[in-house]
């Protein structure tokens, strides 16, 4: 009988969907955003209202959550389903669909939050936005930069920016992480 615990035995990696890791670790991922924004938007964290360092520290965990939701199916994928060999192509299948899935329950639920949990959210976020614009902008540019924030704040418009960076960013760090963890099976 041969297991993965034979080093000789290759799993054929057609036998092996991708699929089920890929979805399982979406919805996690989904969870986890949908946490996270709901502790942000309470803390004043998501609207800028905690200051600019704040913000770009938030971007990080952010990012840093996006390269864990795919290095760690990944991983498993590759050493626990495959015998621990895996594709550039499998990877970035496996993290796209992490990614598309994670945001499209975050849109989901953001649409939620500001249509129904906090319908001032907006408006609070823009307030926050006014205040840290003002010392960045120019006074005559001002106004038209809040008019294009708040078109881009609004739930169809999010929701086109968050599928589309999820693409993108799925696709970048999946390659990246690819090309880091990719093992293909010895020649026969």
């Amino acid at each position: 009988m041969t297991t993965l615990d034979d080093e000789n035995f290759i799993v054929d990696p057609a036998s092996v969907s991708p699929w089920p890791i890929a979805i399982r670790y979406g919805l996690i991922g989904g969870l986890i955003y949908c946490i996270y924004t709901l502790v942000a938007n309470m803390s004043g964290l998501a609207t800028g209202a905690l200051g600019m360092v704040a913000s770009l520290i938030s971007s990080l965990f952010v990012l840093i959550l996006a390269v864990g939701l795919i290095v760690i199916p990944v991983k498993h994928h590759r050493d626990k389903e495959l015998g621990g060999f895996i594709t550039i192509g499998r990877v970035i299948t496996i993290g796209v669909v992490v990614t598309a899935i994670s945001m499209l329950i975050s849109i989901a639920f953001n649409y939620v939050y500001m249509n129904l949990i906090d319908p001032g959210y907006i408006d609070t976020a823009m307030a926050s936005m006014e205040e840290m614009m003002e010392s960045l902008i120019p006074e005559d540019q001002l106004e038209q930069a809040l008019i294009d924030a708040r078109a881009r704040m609004e739930p169809a418009a999010m929701a086109k920016t968050g599928l589309i960076m999820a693409v993108v960013v799925g696709l970048v760090v999946s390659s990246i992480v690819g090309l880091i963890m990719k093992k293909d099976p010895p020649r026969v």
